[in-house]
């Protein structure tokens, strides 16, 4: 290249710039201009009071049409007005009211211009997943959720040996996916001998910084048959139960497979006739419960048939 080819090449390059910069400039001067609140940071350690913000837009070319505000890029509804002066009122605000506030005008033949506020906050995880129970080759989802502004970096680590430690991704099976105030920790093909542990999300902003624990548990594959192998005992158990009952339940005249011989009984019975009071002796022969007969004594044998019809006797009740 020709050097005074390459000079004048430098010189239209910088011109260019240096018109930039000048219609940026005048462009600026020319605008709407609007004045607004300064950025505020919440207390950490405590509520903070109730907080108005405002913005005025002082001067505009064009007729001014309306005026809303805007929360992350999210309008907040009912705030639309047609005031130059506008408001927003946030009632003792904590962590989850922080972030990038915009008040926006928008005018009939311009385009709409903003001022943006920072209300700042430290980070505070208000949810994460306690513990995680898999089975060994499954995968495992852990997650931290937060508040605060602006948005924290993420960072996750494990307990080894009483230290929390940077996560060892020689394997390839960790994934974290981070996004604003969410991060979630992902773990495929558990191991069950490296996997197990402690898990710790950390949130850090400018403000402040943030932790939570999670607990993972990894199961043997054969962790199905436990549950199995239970169910089957206890059936087993009633099954026995069940046998040692009936044999209990067997009646006590068949013992080894042998019927028990009869049992033979005396009893004395005062005995009150028509005619006559005597005291007999009744012979009671019994076959287990059953009565199979009853004998008065020789010298009574014309009583018997009011012995048959007066007496109940009972097996149970002699023996």
């Amino acid at each position: 290249m020709l050097p005074g080819k390459r000079g004048g090449e430098m010189m239209w390059v910088s011109f260019a710039l240096t018109g930039a910069l000048m219609l940026h400039s005048v462009s600026s001067q020319n605008g709407p201009s609007i004045s607004s609140s300064e950025d505020i940071t919440l207390p950490s350690d405590q509520h903070s009071p109730s907080i108005t913000l405002q913005c005025n837009l002082t001067s505009a070319h064009s007729a001014h049409v309306s005026s809303y505000w805007m929360k992350n890029g999210v309008e907040v509804p009912e705030t639309r007005g047609d005031r130059a002066n506008t408001e927003y009122f946030l009632a003792k605000p904590k962590g989850p009211e922080a972030g990038e506030y915009m008040c926006v005008y928008t005018f009939e033949m311009a385009p709409s211009v903003n001022a943006t506020i920072n209300i700042k906050a430290g980070p505070d995880i208000v949810g994460h997943k306690r513990s995680d129970n898999k089975n060994e080759g499954q995968k495992a989802l852990l997650y931290c959720k937060s508040t605060g502004f602006p948005y924290p970096v993420w960072s996750w680590r494990k307990l080894d040996n009483g230290v929390y430690m940077d996560i060892d991704n020689a394997s390839g099976r960790f994934f974290i996916t981070n996004l604003d105030n969410y991060t979630e920790l992902s773990i495929v093909n558990l191991d069950i001998d490296s996997d197990p542990g402690e898990y710790q999300c950390n949130a850090t902003n400018t403000i402040g910084t943030s932790s939570m624990v999670s607990v993972l548990r990894v199961r043997s594959y054969l962790a199905w048959l436990w549950p199995l192998l239970g169910v089957l005992f206890e059936v087993l158990v009633l099954v026995v139960i069940i046998v040692v009952y009936e044999k209990r339940k067997k009646p006590d005249d068949i013992q080894d497979g042998k019927p028990t011989p009869p049992t033979i009984t005396k009893t004395r019975t005062f005995v009150r006739g028509p005619r006559t009071e005597k005291i007999i002796t009744l012979v009671s022969i019994c076959y287990g419960d059953t009565v199979v007969s009853v004998h008065a004594r020789p010298d009574m044998a014309e009583d018997r048939n009011k012995l048959s019809v007066g007496f109940r006797i009972s097996c149970r009740s002699i023996m």
